[in-house]
């Protein structure tokens, strides 16, 4: 949240015409590789911004670095494995802008999809270097990615779709929930299992599993054996669901965006999903589809505290019967997404700027600088990082470790499940959207 929120501040002045990150390149499409890059969303591909490319390298890893250490990696592997995550990431994001590839796919945001393709045969190299691994936090960089994304949602825009977003949101996760805890059960998970697994495909992934698993006390080999399931699974849904999506939803990009909101588990598989939808219905990668997947997923993820501290308080009080024990309310701030916060207070600074003009088109015209010079290009390059680690933290030894058994078979199903509910409340709810 904190560093989503340095670079939204880092990027505010540009609504004053000071615009301290112009310098990030962003990609235009060529067939000569000097003109691949330019400074800002808009205008013309400069050879100079080669230059920025190695300086956000290197600003990127001072900003970066402090943080990475707090989360337990040590500075040097940080320093190599994000060095290699970002010439990678770049290398490919930029070689996706080649003329002829776009004409023949239809989208430069193909590239993300490379970075996963790569990032899997790197993620499963036999001998895998540790600092790869430590250093491919996919959930850090997805979260501060959302957190840039906010200064793309206006709440101008929000207003029409928020409702229908919460609607569907709220009528998904418990029915997918109880379906899967009810197969866990049925395939005779123990109690413990079954729950962790359900918050993993029913709520938001890894997180909502790993929250579970403390509030119900379970065993620390539930959570690490299910995220291992949902993260192998996650890159999968990634390759497929937006084709299938695209395919499912041609002229409902609302309805196509939040389908991957609601199906496709992890922060950072669900909004890169989006991503690549928008890019595949020619939106680019930070259209309706992008926006409404990230959105959609905040939506749920904001429900991770509340559904912590009810786990918590039914095992306490009534499963387990603690006597003298007490659950308390702090756990659903505890537990609580911080990350949501920061999108949210984006998109709010943004949205108050805009509501200081006559009319919303001027309103939005006045501070799309903001994102046109700053957070946009950062977005675009932490959802590229994304992939890449997704990629790499894709070991498909894992499942054998774990077995393909009933936590397999049993989160399969449920996923299914998922996606097939997801699709119809996303065709409910949002597909007469435009």
């Amino acid at each position: 949240m904190w560093i989503g929120l340095l670079f939204f501040f880092l990027s505010l002045p540009g609504y004053s015409g000071l615009f301290l990150l112009r310098w990030v390149p962003a990609g235009r499409a060529w067939t000569d590789i000097s003109k691949a890059l330019a400074f800002g969303q808009v205008g013309a591909a400069d050879p100079n911004a080669w230059y920025g490319l190695l300086g956000a390298w290197v600003f990127l890893l001072v900003v970066l670095t402090p943080a990475a250490k707090l989360v337990g990696v040590k500075v040097k592997s940080w320093l190599a494995g994000f060095t290699l995550i970002y010439w990678v990431s770049m290398a490919l994001w930029i070689g996706a802008f080649y003329q002829p590839l776009v004409k023949a796919i239809g989208s430069a945001e193909i590239g993300f999809v490379f970075a996963l393709i790569v990032g899997m045969a790197l993620g499963n190299i036999p001998s895998l270097p540790q600092w790869l691994r430590d250093s491919a936090k996919g959930e850090f960089f997805i979260k501060i990615a959302i957190v840039l994304l906010g200064a793309k949602i206006l709440f101008s825009t929000l207003s029409a779709v928020i409702l229908p977003i919460l609607g569907a949101a709220l009528l998904s996760f418990p029915v997918m929930w109880v379906v899967a805890y009810a197969l866990g059960r049925k395939a005779g998970l123990e109690q413990k299992l079954a729950v962790v697994l359900s918050s993993g495909v029913g709520v938001c992934g890894i997180s909502a599993s790993i929250a579970t698993a403390g509030a119900v006390e379970a065993p620390a080999i539930y959570p690490t054996l299910i995220s291992s399931i949902i993260v192998v699974f996650s890159a999968v849904e990634l390759l497929v669901m937006p084709y299938v999506s695209v395919f499912v939803f041609p002229h409902s990009p609302y309805a196509a965006g939040a389908w991957m909101g609601l199906s496709v588990k992890t922060d950072g598989a669900a909004s890169a999903s989006g991503a690549v939808v928008s890019g595949l219905m020619g939106l680019g990668p930070t259209g309706t589809p992008a926006l409404i997947a990230a959105t959609t997923k905040v939506m749920i993820d904001v429900w991770i505290g509340l559904i912590a501290f009810i786990l918590a308080i039914v095992f306490t009080y009534r499963i387990e019967r603690k006597p003298g024990a007490h659950v308390s309310p702090l756990v659903i701030w505890y537990r609580f997404p911080k990350f949501v916060i920061g999108y949210i207070f984006t998109s709010a600074v943004l949205s108050v700027l805009a509501y200081t003009y006559p009319t919303v088109a001027a309103g939005q015209a006045a501070v799309a600088p903001v994102a046109a010079f700053g957070t946009t290009n950062l977005q675009l390059m932490f959802f590229a990082f994304t992939f890449t680690a997704i990629g790499i933290t894709t070991r498909f030894s894992n499942l054998r470790q774990v077995g393909l058994g009933k936590p397999v078979l049993v989160y399969v199903l449920a996923l299914l499940f998922a996606i097939v509910w997801g699709g119809v409340m996303a065709y409910a709810f949002l597909s007469g959207l435009s």
